[in-house]
C-alpha cells in the first residue's frame, strides 16, 4: 500500500525558487525513462473506473505490453498528484492516488517502486535484473481522488472528467478501452483524444454504466472521458486545493518593502557596474599610437585603453588567423570564427571543399607546407576523425557533437593563454560573472521566500535578484584586453574597416596572392563576407581580375563567382556542426485544467503517462 502525501515546504521552496528566477510560471518535470525502443507497443489497455458516491474512483487498469524481441524490465506509469487552475494561479487542484496492487496474468515480474517529484508520481513496475519479451500482461489497481467537478456551472451536472490515457505516454496503445461504473444513472457522456484532446471518440452509455474506445493513440496523445452524473450525486467530492506560491500572494508591495528593496537594489546595481567598469577596462601602451607596440627589448608604459579613430589597414595582423581576430575583435568565439578558420585551412592549402549535392559539400584533407597552429591542427583532427573526407551530411552525426564547443574553447585558449591577448580567458571571465549572478539571484530568492512567509517581507529578496540579473547582463563585459591585445585589436579594426568599405576601386593587390580568397575567411569572420565577394565579381566581369579558386570546386556553375552559393555554403556549414544528433524523451505528464465543461474537449483532471523501461 502506498499513499501519496500533499507537497512539503522543501519542495515548495523549490518551486518559489523557479518562479522568481525562471520566466514566474511553473512547468512540472516530464519523466522520460530510456529512449524507448520503437518495436514497444501496447495492443490492449482497458480501464475499469468504479465511482464511489463520495467521488473516490477506483480504477483498474488491465494492459498488454509488447516488448517484442527488445526486453525490458517493465512498464512505468506517470500520475499527476496536483494540476494548474487556468481561472486561479494562487492554487493547485490536488489528487490523492493510493496504489493498491499490480498482478500479471503471464508471470511478469510485479515489484513496484514509487518517486514522487515535481507534483507527479512514478511507479515503476519490474526489478533490475529480469527482462521479458514478447506481450506481458500487468493489472494496476489503484484509488484516485479529484476527478469530479460537482454540479458544473456550464452543464449543470456533477461531471466526471478524466484523462484516461494522459499525454505523457511514450508508446504507442493500439487499442484503449474505458468503462465508468457509477452509483446512479449517467445523463451524458462525451470522448475527446489527440495531442489536444480535441478528436472525437467512440462513447455509449447504459444505465449507470458507460464505454469508450480510440485506436492507434500514438505517443503523447490522450484519451479524456467524461461522464454526467445528476448534480448531488456526489456528496462530498469538492475538489482539494493547495496554496500555490507566486508572486502575487508572496511579494505584498508596501510603502517599508518598496522603499527598502529600492535602495538595496540602487547599491547591488550600482556595486555591479562599478566592478564591470574596473574588472573589464582594456590595457594599452602609454605613449604609442594605437595599433603600434614597442620595439623589442624596451619596455613601455601600460595604462588603461581609450576610444581613438580607426585608421585604414590594407593587411591583418602579422601572423595572426581569421579565427583568432573574429574572437579577439568582440571576445567571443562562436560558430562563424569556426566556420572562418575552416575556410582559411582550405586557402592555405589544408583542405579542398567540393560542392557534391543540394546543400551539401565534401571536405578533403590534403598535405600543405603552409604553417599550421595547433589549435588549427587539432580542429582539422576533430573534423576529419582519422578520414580523408568528411562531408556535411557526415557532420550531422551526434559523433561531431563537440566539434563546436572544442574548437570555441581552444580558440580562446589561443588568444588567452598563446597569444596573450586578454588578462583571462573570455569564455571563463564571462562564465565566473555570470555563475556568481546567479548565486546572488538564487540567493535573493532564498531570502525573498524565508521573509515572505516569515513576515511579509518578500519584496526585500528582489534587490538580490535584480542585482544578479544584472550582473549576468553584463557579463560579456568582463573580459579584459592586455595592451598587447589592445594594439592588435587596432590593427583588426582597421583591416575590418577596410574589407567592409573598399570599392572595386580601391583593392590593394598583392604580388602572388590571390587576394580574394586569401581575405575571405576574415571577411567571414567580420560579417561582410557577401559584399567582399561582390566587389570582386565586379572586377571580374569587368577583368580586372583573375581568381583562382584552387581551394574551392563546384560542377554545376560557370565562371568564377557562384553568386548566394558563397552564403549558402557557410551558412549550411554552421549548422551542419552545429545540428549533431541528440535524442530525449519528453512528456507533457500534468495538464493544466481550467473551468470549461468537459463535454467540449480539451482535457480533464489526471492524466500523466508511460512507457517501458
Amino acid at each position: 500500500m502506498y499513499t501519496v502525501v500533499p507537497m512539503r515546504h522543501s519542495a515548495r521552496l523549490l518551486l518559489v525558487l523557479l518562479l522568481i528566477v525562471g520566466s514566474l510560471s511553473f512547468a512540472p518535470r516530464a519523466y522520460a525513462e530510456t529512449d524507448q525502443p520503437s518495436s514497444w507497443n501496447i495492443p490492449r489497455y482497458d480501464v475499469t473506473a468504479q465511482l464511489q458516491p463520495d467521488g473516490l474512483a477506483r480504477v483498474t487498469l488491465d494492459l498488454d505490453f509488447d516488448f517484442a524481441h527488445e526486453p525490458g524490465l517493465g512498464p512505468f506509469i506517470v500520475l499527476p498528484l496536483r494540476q494548474e487552475v487556468l481561472d486561479d494561479p494562487d492554487v493547485w487542484r490536488m489528487m490523492d492516488v493510493d496504489v493498491e496492487s499490480v498482478t500479471s496474468a503471464t508471470g511478469a515480474n510485479t515489484n513496484l517502486d514509487y518517486q514522487q517529484e515535481s507534483g507527479n508520481l512514478l511507479v515503476r513496475v519490474g526489478r533490475q535484473g529480469t527482462r521479458f519479451t514478447g506481450v506481458q500482461n500487468y493489472r494496476i489497481v489503484y484509488s484516485i481522488r479529484g476527478l469530479i467537478a460537482p454540479n458544473h456551472a456550464q452543464s449543470g451536472l456533477d461531471e466526471f472528467n478524466w484523462n484516461a490515457v494522459g499525454l505523457g505516454w511514450q508508446v504507442p496503445i493500439h487499442n484503449a478501452t474505458v468503462r465508468v461504473e457509477g452509483p446512479v444513472g449517467i445523463e451524458r457522456v462525451a470522448c475527446w483524444s489527440g495531442s489536444r484532446f480535441s478528436t472525437e471518440c467512440q462513447s455509449s452509455q447504459d444505465g449507470d454504466a458507460a464505454t469508450y474506445a480510440a485506436s492507434n493513440l500514438g505517443p503523447n496523445r490522450g484519451m479524456q472521458v467524461v461522464a454526467g452524473f445528476p448534480a448531488g450525486t456526489f456528496i462530498g467530492a469538492e475538489p482539494r486545493y493547495e496554496k500555490r506560491p507566486n508572486i502575487g500572494n508572496m511579494f505584498p508591495v508596501t510603502p517599508l518593502t518598496g522603499g527598502l528593496t529600492g535602495v538595496l537594489t540602487l547599491l547591488g546595481v550600482g556595486t555591479v557596474l562599478h566592478q564591470a567598469r574596473r574588472r573589464g577596462r582594456d590595457e594599452a601602451y602609454v605613449g604609442l599610437t594605437p595599433g603600434l607596440t614597442p620595439v623589442a627589448g624596451k619596455e613601455a608604459q601600460v595604462g588603461v585603453a581609450k576610444k581613438s579613430p580607426v585608421t585604414v589597414q590594407f593587411t591583418p595582423p602579422k601572423g595572426a588567423t581569421a579565427g583568432e581576430l573574429g574572437t579577439l575583435i568582440d571576445a567571443s568565439a562562436d560558430n562563424r570564427d569556426v566556420t572562418g578558420s575552416i575556410i582559411d585551412l582550405a586557402v592555405r592549402g589544408h583542405i579542398h571543399i567540393d560542392e557534391v549535392g543540394k546543400n551539401t559539400w565534401q571536405f578533403t584533407r590534403l598535405q600543405s607546407r603552409e604553417p599550421i597552429l595547433p589549435f588549427e591542427q587539432a580542429l582539422m583532427e576533430r573534423l576529419f576523425r582519422g578520414r580523408h573526407r568528411v562531408t556535411t551530411k557526415d557532420m550531422r552525426d551526434k559523433a561531431y557533437a563537440g566539434l563546436l564547443p572544442n574548437t570555441r574553447t581552444a580558440l580562446y585558449r589561443q588568444v588567452a593563454d598563446v597569444r596573450g591577448w586578454f588578462r583571462r580567458r573570455p569564455d571563463l571571465a564571462k562564465a565566473t560573472a555570470l555563475g556568481i549572478g546567479v548565486l546572488i539571484a538564487g540567493a535573493g530568492a532564498g531570502l525573498g521566500f524565508l521573509l515572505g512567509v516569515a513576515s511579509g517581507w518578500g519584496l526585500v529578496g528582489v534587490a538580490g535578484i535584480i542585482t544578479g540579473l544584472v550582473l549576468m547582463a553584463v557579463s560579456g563585459k568582463m573580459p579584459a584586453r592586455t595592451a598587447e591585445g589592445s594594439a592588435v585589436l587596432a590593427q583588426t579594426k582597421g583591416f575590418e574597416l577596410y574589407l567592409r568599405t573598399a570599392e572595386a576601386d580601391q583593392i590593394k593587390f598583392e604580388e602572388g596572392i590571390d587576394v580574394f580568397s586569401r581575405y575571405l575567411p576574415y571577411a567571414i569572420v567580420f560579417g561582410v563576407a557577401d559584399r567582399w565577394t561582390k566587389v570582386f565579381e565586379q572586377l571580374a566581369r569587368e577583368g580586372r581580375y583573375q581568381p583562382d579558386m584552387y581551394w574551392y570546386g563546384s560542377p554545376h556553375t560557370t565562371g568564377f563567382f557562384y553568386g548566394a552559393h558563397f552564403g549558402s555554403m557557410m551558412d549550411s556549414m554552421t549548422s551542419a556542426m552545429s545540428s549533431a544528433m541528440s535524442a530525449a524523451v519528453t512528456s507533457a505528464a500534468t495538464a493544466a485544467t481550467g473551468g470549461g465543461s468537459g463535454f467540449g474537449g480539451g482535457g480533464g483532471f489526471g492524466g500523466g503517462g508511460g512507457g517501458g523501461w
